[in-house]
């Protein structure tokens, strides 16, 4: 596996008020949020677009050595399960792509009932990575993702599983994929 730092940081910026008092004063939540965090997963793509100003917005209100990671639309992932998306692949990157440099990964959540199809995700795969070199973090639901020679698939694409907790199946507590990414 490749030697590169380790990012922690929520889903969300969002400040409960349990907490409030603990983080920094002045400037707005993701500001203060990233003054103690250096990533954050921006989850709120999943369920609607951004327009391309709104990451930039988000971008330049950060440190420079700050990474956000972008949900992969819910419209893409769970309504048109990977297939027949590539209008909506274009949108998705372009608005993400405002991020610039602090882009730190697209995170394809996929629904517990998506089975895995070699053909299907190599097509998928391979459209976004025809649009970005990002990297990609695959969080799978179904057992299927996790059998016999799936791995060699993420590798060839860089890939990388998420380890997830709770782990939905056997298998998904452990990352796994391309390692060249974690």
């Amino acid at each position: 596996m490749m030697t590169s730092p380790i990012l922690i940081g929520t889903a969300g910026w969002s400040l409960s008020s349990r907490y409030v008092g603990d983080v920094p004063l002045g400037g707005t939540h993701l500001e203060r949020y990233a003054r103690i965090l250096p990533a954050v997963e921006i989850n709120s793509s999943f369920y609607r677009p951004h327009r391309r100003k709104t990451y930039e917005r988000w971008a330049s209100s950060t440190p420079a050595s700050f990474r956000f990671s972008v949900k992969t639309p819910k419209v893409i992932t769970h309504e048109h399960r990977l297939q027949e998306c590539g209008a909506l692949l274009d949108r998705f990157v372009d608005e993400t792509a405002g991020l610039g440099e602090k882009l730190g990964a697209l995170l394809v959540q996929l629904p517990p009932t998506l089975v895995f199809d070699r053909q299907a995700a190599g097509r998928f795969f391979n459209e976004v990575r025809a649009r970005t070199d990002a990297p990609i973090a695959l969080e799978p639901r179904h057992a299927s993702w996790f059998a016999e020679g799936v791995k060699d698939g993420l590798d060839a694409l860089r890939i990388a599983r998420v380890a997830a907790d709770p782990a939905p199946v056997s298998g998904a507590e452990m990352p796994g994929g391309y390692d060249g990414f974690a």
